[in-house]
């Protein structure tokens, strides 16, 4: 980290400070002439790495307010440049305020314009930082740091002067909505406390009085609050001096317990209200100081540098992270997978403890999957008549009329039709029961080598004449097209009790001398084995 250096000046001379974690220490005092800037050179130039705050406390300090029409963007960055341009020589060292906006015919805002009358005497100092190319963060002054340090040590009131002694004279800082609106430095007795006191008393009285003619503070605001910065061993001074009246409230405070609430540790004796200030500033700078860009260019390079380097090592960070994490993850799978191994060797080795007490088989393992194999694939080629005849009694159901005679099954290669005694008498038999020369030889043969079991339906049509062609037809058409739709069942072949022929006049076995007999037919339905 950086070390802070506080360069306070005033109208005689330059005192630099080290401050590190609360404490502030004297670390060099240069006289406002040539060789006293020759030495500040080859202080800063001996001190490469530090921060430089500047802080200068002279007379030459103006405030000016005011409202702007209210715009945003470029538009308010040129007319605010242009606004100090005209009031200002040298704009180096000037700043800008918003203190809100302010509603009437048209929005305006409010801007404090604040500025070194003076900057020639700033500038021996700002070249030898510039020259050693030190990091200069900022140029402040006493009113700017004034509501930060009211913060500090929880000042609770919205509107107040702040009075301080300091080593240029008496700081009267005044303070609205925590925002600095007008400061001045005036001349001061501090070698006698009374005197010091009745002239804080009297300055009260004069800057509330400036303050309402110039309209920074409005006539009907009340008590000003004035909050004297004393030392603690003068306080019964300052009480008896510093009266309240009905324009002004005094608040005494002694810096001994200010520095004590503000965080400050140690500084030199020889400092008074500046110690404050000037820990303040190290610690909690204000947001808004007057150096422009090229004064603060080397510090502006070293803040880049600081964001990459922190940026960097955010993403080295972040992959680590991410790196750790995947490594976490890699173990925790690879544990799992030790364990799976552990586990799938825990049951190969039971495993193969029960098959060591299986008893003792004539046939090896690749005979018996082999038997296994042959005797599943003759269970899906076995067929038996079940199927079929259930489907016939679900269509069968459906059809009162319908009586069946016969039913012929059997299993066929021809779908179309049962075989014949000499084509059954063909095929080969079956295998005993026995499956070891099937085992041996491959597989056995069986009537399943014909794919198809096959029914012949043998029926009649009650209630129906045999010359009743259209009522044969309505009885039968149904019951056929009620098998044809069962699933996995195909009508292969149907003979009606009579014929069609396209040619010629319908002809059939329902003559006019069997007109009287219940007309018979037959249907054959076959499905396909393993289906």
């Amino acid at each position: 980290m950086a070390h802070k250096r506080l360069l306070y000046m005033t109208a005689n001379r330059l005192q630099a400070f080290a401050w590190k974690s609360g404490t502030l220490a004297a670390d060099g005092a240069f006289e406002n002439n040539d060789e006293g800037v020759a030495k500040f050179a080859r202080y800063v130039s001996g001190s490469p790495g530090s921060l430089y705050y500047f802080v200068p406390d002279v007379v030459e300090e103006d405030f000016f307010q005011e409202n702007l029409p209210y715009v945003r963007g470029r538009d308010r960055r040129a007319l605010l440049g242009r606004k100090l341009a005209q009031r200002y020589r040298d704009t180096s060292l000037a700043l800008t305020l918003p203190l809100g906006t302010q509603a009437g015919e048209r929005r305006e805002e409010r801007v404090l314009f604040s500025s070194f009358t003076n900057t020639q005497q700033f500038q021996p100092w700002l070249t030898a930082l510039n020259a050693s190319e030190s990091r200069l963060a900022g140029v402040y002054s006493f009113a700017l740091i004034a509501p930060v340090l009211a913060r500090r040590i929880k000042l609770a009131v919205p509107r107040f002067v702040m009075m301080s002694f300091l080593e240029s004279g008496l700081r009267q800082s005044y303070v609205e909505n925590s925002q600095i609106r007008f400061s001045r430095l005036g001349r001061a007795n501090r070698a006698d406390p009374r005197a010091a006191a009745e002239t804080c008393a009297i300055e009260s009285a004069r800057i509330e009085q400036y303050l309402v003619n110039l309209r920074i503070m409005p006539r009907e605001a009340g008590q000003l609050d004035i909050v004297v910065l004393a030392p603690a061993a003068q306080l019964d001074i300052y009480q008896a001096a510093c009266v309240d009246n009905p324009q002004l409230k005094f608040h005494i405070i002694d810096l001994e317990s200010a520095g004590r609430d503000a965080g400050l540790k140690s500084a030199p004796e020889e400092l008074l209200a500046e110690r404050l200030f000037l820990h303040v500033l190290a610690d909690t700078p204000p947001s808004k100081q007057f150096a422009n860009d090229a004064l603060r260019r080397f510090y502006n390079v070293w803040r880049a540098r600081v964001a990459l380097y922190a940026g960097g090592a955010a993403a080295c960070a972040l992959f680590l992270l991410a790196a750790g994490l995947i490594f976490v993850h890699a173990s925790g799978v690879n544990a799992e997978a030790e364990r799976a191994r552990q586990q799938e060797a825990e049951a190969a080795r039971q495993y193969n403890n029960l098959q060591a007490n299986f008893p003792k088989t004539p046939l090896s393992r690749d005979v018996l999957k082999a038997a296994v194999g042959t005797f599943n694939a003759l269970s899906r080629q076995t067929a038996s008549p079940d199927r079929l005849f259930a489907e016939i009694s679900v269509v069968l159901s459906a059809a009162p009329q319908v009586e069946i005679d016969r039913l012929d099954w059997g299993v066929s290669n021809n779908p179309r039709s049962l075989p014949t005694a000499a084509a059954a008498a063909a095929q080969p038999r079956s295998p005993p029961p026995s499956l070891l020369p099937a085992l041996a030889g491959g597989a056995p043969q069986s009537p399943a080598d014909a794919h198809f079991e096959v029914i012949q339906i043998s029926a009649r049509v009650t209630g129906v004449k045999g010359s009743d062609y259209r009522g044969i037809k309505a009885v039968t058409d149904p019951f056929v097209e009620g098998l044809r739709q069962r699933p996995g069942v195909a009508v292969t072949d149907t003979q009606m009790p009579f014929d069609f022929v396209g040619d010629r006049a319908i002809s059939g076995g329902a003559g006019e001398d069997l007109a009287d007999e219940e007309p018979r037919f037959t249907v054959t339905i076959g499905r396909r084995i393993g289906t």
